[in-house]
């Protein structure tokens, strides 16, 4: 039998700062440590089943080296509070494992497994101490072996004495003395100062321990070492006497209570709780305590029948194979092969992606809603956590087999992805809006945006020509050509050569990032107005010009792909290429905009949602003053320049109202006081924090609002919309201050942001039929804008469609209001009036 002591502390600091501290589950817990640990205890299971196993901690402070050395480990800072959160929840995890704790009070850990170092019975033949700390080195005699791990946690590395030798030159039973010469920075054990390893590891190589050496200090040639030796003469004792362990701890060596009876069948749903999806797999095969067996994971066996299959019966479940065949899973046990689908039958996973219009069930979009910024939603991510990790199929064909298996999963999947949404009240977000929007958006992305390339080259002719003007006078003002595009030698030019005071520095040197030039620039440094300018066009340029030529398709245009499951919050993201990002506030930017056009013959109709969010913030809050800006017609801007910096109406001025619109929108953000002075600009951050306060202070239920949407997420965990969607808010549980901020403007900002998602969406939907049946086409949504293709002839009643039924999208009071605007560019659009 063997068995594995695991160094508890050792092992869980390791796993803590190996991983990346934003591991965590959906609700906010922490849980780096945890997994790392746990996925150690599964590989040493994984590899040694019949082997006995423990976790031993420190058990209380160890008196005794504390009375030879107060400062002992005095100058370790306490244990983080993301770790010190996560080891409440490890004993669940081991109790749910069936690995014992080993303590004994006042001892450490080192002195526990020493003790049991040296007490292992006969029917014992090789005992492991798992570990990350070299003391343990001193206890390898004979069957006691260290694993030490080398690379997180993942990596281990097993040392008996050849190994201790090899790597620190001494025997392991001269590690106390090697320690008592070099000292050990980790548990604050002073050694002697000026000995360091190779120098220790000579000296008890000719003396064999530090009371011998001490007798015979007379004996060391080198008098600059024999003059440290002297000087540390007392500290080297003590730290001896620290790094000894102790073999007296009240502990006894029960090999039949560390024997591994297997893990409890509670712990597949331990690890859910905790979301280990990776780890649940490694649970099977391992032997189960009492010989119980685990919850099964549903295992679904197929069979794969060629030929023709019947569709009438419930939708089918369908996966694509090769070109245009699909693998249709007809029933539980038996998957044909057809070519080609009738649409608005199917369950399938990505019904966009795929091709399919009106999908009966779409796991894809399903899983998104479920847990909203998972961030992968393939089907072993959707199936593992619900018991549907396994599914056997025959089939020579690989291609043919693995659509199989998929088109199986959804099927087994599509009952249980729907009932969590009817459990968490989802179910008419999903059906009325996010399965319908699937097919909206399939067909923008295949009708594209018409593209005119003449006007991107000449945009991109003048953008180059600005670009090396500007880098000319950027040389002229250093006095020297370098690269600009160099953060290293930016920096040594800003900061070193022209004497700029640095803002921040980083590990690799001076930072130059947008916010630090941005910082510079608002202080008068003219260089990095220059290099901020520069940066926009060379971005402009590679993004929006040269980009956008290459991705233009044989029929004249862009199509961009619109992603349903990216955002957290809702929201619709474009990429391949982004067109959502064109700068609009810019003359270049809306020179960019130019290049996109109508279709010959026809033009384009724009519509917008004005201040959509403000309108929903007046409409959660109720606030009067809010309320009758936007009812009565006034400007929302003024309003509050007029209330936030105490003026009357008629005396704001613009500078007041571009001052309060940051306000308006920074509140919506979440903004901070600093923020907000950085997008303001010349102001301090302690002046832009009172207008903050005062706008507060005048609009008090929106404060309620907030104070209320971060209770209500705090407690469960999540943000929601007016429709009823979920925005996740783990930020809230973090210990850290800063990220619970962050946490804090998340929670409020989702649940403004995310129903005016929500509304768009349901406005686009509503639209698509009416403006196929008028011959238009809707090309392109950014945010709180569509764009449509229309007719010369059904301009106005197009334009007039759309302000009705985007205004109909939900029942706000104040009601919503669209703008829209007309035009043969989308950078040139005028507003609308009916002819």
């Amino acid at each position: 039998m063997r068995v594995y002591l695991i160094d508890g502390f050792s092992l869980l600091y390791r796993a803590f700062y190996a991983l990346p501290q934003s591991i965590s589950t959906s609700s906010g817990l922490p849980t780096n440590a945890l997994y790392g640990f746990t996925s150690m205890i599964l590989k040493i299971l994984g590899e040694d089943e019949n082997a006995g196993i423990g976790v031993v901690w420190d058990s209380g402070k160890p008196q005794f080296r504390l009375e030879v050395y107060p400062e002992y480990k005095a100058q370790r800072s306490s244990m983080p509070e993301e770790l010190k959160v996560q080891l409440t929840h490890l004993d669940e995890i081991l109790a749910a494992m069936n690995i014992p704790a080993v303590r004994a009070e006042g001892f450490e850990a080192d002195d526990v497994l020493a003790t049991l170092s040296r007490r292992v019975p006969d029917e014992v033949e090789k005992l492991l101490i798992v570990t990350g700390d070299q003391d343990a080195m001193q206890l390898v005699d004979g069957k006691v072996k260290v694993l030490r791990t080398t690379r997180g946690v993942s990596e281990t590395k097993e040392y008996g004495s050849d190994e201790v030798v090899e790597e620190y030159g001494v025997r392991p039973e001269q590690i106390p003395d090697y320690k008592a010469l070099v000292g050990d920075s980790s548990d604050n054990i002073p050694g002697v100062r000026g000995i360091g390893p190779k120098g220790a590891a000579n000296l008890l190589q000719q003396f064999g321990t530090v009371e011998n050496l001490y007798e015979n200090l007379d004996s060391v040639k080198a008098k600059g070492t024999r003059a440290k030796l002297e000087d540390g003469r007392d500290l080297a004792f003590v730290s001896l006497s620290l790094a000894r362990m102790r073999f007296d701890a009240p502990a006894e060596f029960d090999a039949e209570a560390l024997r591994f009876e297997g893990i409890k069948p509670e712990v597949r749903d331990v690890f859910r709780r905790y979301e280990f999806r990776s780890l649940e797999p490694r649970l099977n095969g391992l032997p189960v305590a009492g010989g119980e067996e685990l919850p099964p994971t549903e295992r679904l066996e197929v069979r794969v029948t060629e030929g023709p299959a019947e569709l009438s019966f419930e939708p089918a479940a369908a996966a694509p194979v090769g070109d245009g065949r699909w693998c249709v899973a007809v029933e539980d046990d038996e998957v044909r092969l057809v070519d080609g689908l009738p649409d608005g039958t199917l369950r399938v996973h990505d019904a966009k992606g795929l091709g399919v219009r009106g999908a009966a069930f779409d796991t894809y979009l399903a899983g998104y809603l479920v847990k909203p910024g998972l961030g992968s939603y393939d089907l072993d991510s959707l199936a593992g956590p619900r018991g549907l990790a396994e599914v056997d199929v025959e089939h020579e064909d690989l291609g043919v087999r693995e659509a199989a298996r998929k088109a199986a999963q959804i099927r087994a999947l599509s009952p249980k992805l729907d009932e969590e949404l009817r459990e968490m009240g989802l179910s008419q977000l999903y059906y009325d809006v996010e399965l319908p929007l699937a097919d909206v958006l399939g067909e923008m992305e295949e009708i594209g945006m018409p593209v005119d390339v003449s006007t991107l080259e000449e945009v991109g002719e003048e953008i180059e020509g600005r670009i090396e003007e500007l880098q000319a006078k950027i040389y002229e003002e250093v006095g020297h050509p370098f690269n600009i595009g160099s953060p290293k030698q930016l920096g040594e030019v800003l900061f070193e050569e022209m004497s700029i005071p640095p803002t921040r520095k980083t590990k690799t040197g001076y930072s130059t990032d947008a916010k630090v030039l941005q910082q510079l620039a608002n202080q008068g440094f003219t260089i990095a107005e220059k290099i901020v300018t520069y940066r926009e066009l060379a971005k402009l340029k590679g993004t929006y010009i040269d980009g956008l030529v290459g991705l233009i398709r044989e029929d004249g245009r862009i199509h961009t792909r619109l992603n349903q499951t990216t955002t957290a919050t809702g929201r619709i993201s474009s990429d391949s290429p982004n067109l959502q990002n064109i700068p609009i506030r810019t003359e270049l930017g809306a020179r960019i905009r130019d290049a996109f056009t109508s279709s010959p013959g026809r033009r384009l109709v724009v519509a917008d949602y004005s201040q959509i969010e403000l309108r929903i913030l007046a409409h959660m809050t109720g606030e009067p003053a809010l309320v009758q800006s936007f009812t009565t017609g006034e400007d929302v801007h003024t309003r509050t320049a007029s209330e936030v910096f105490d003026v009357r109406l008629e005396s704001v001025t613009p500078e007041l109202r571009r001052r309060a619109k940051m306000v308006n929108f920074g509140i919506l953000y979440g903004i901070s006081g600093f923020g907000l002075a950085s997008r303001l600009g010349n102001v301090h951050p302690a002046e832009a924090e009172r207008y903050i306060k005062r706008y507060l202070e005048r609009y008090p239920r929106v404060t309620e609002l907030m104070e209320g949407t971060i209770a209500e997420a705090e407690e469960t965990g999540y943000s929601t919309t007016l429709f009823g969607r979920r925005r996740y808010v783990p930020e809230l549980k973090n210990p850290n201050k800063n990220v619970r901020k962050l946490g804090e403007r998340v929670a409020f900002n989702a649940r403004v942001q995310g129903t005016a998602a929500d509304i768009i969406k349901v406005a686009m939907i509503d639209l698509q039929p009416r403006l196929r049946s008028l011959g238009a086409d809707m090309l392109m949504q950014v945010h709180d804008e569509l764009v449509f293709d229309v007719e010369e002839e059904t301009v106005d009643e197009v334009a007039a469609l759309a302000a009705e039924r985007m205004v109909a999208a939900y029942d706000l009071h104040p009601p919503l209001e669209v703008e829209v605007k007309v035009g043969d560019r989308w950078g040139r659009v005028e507003p609308w009036a009916v002819r």
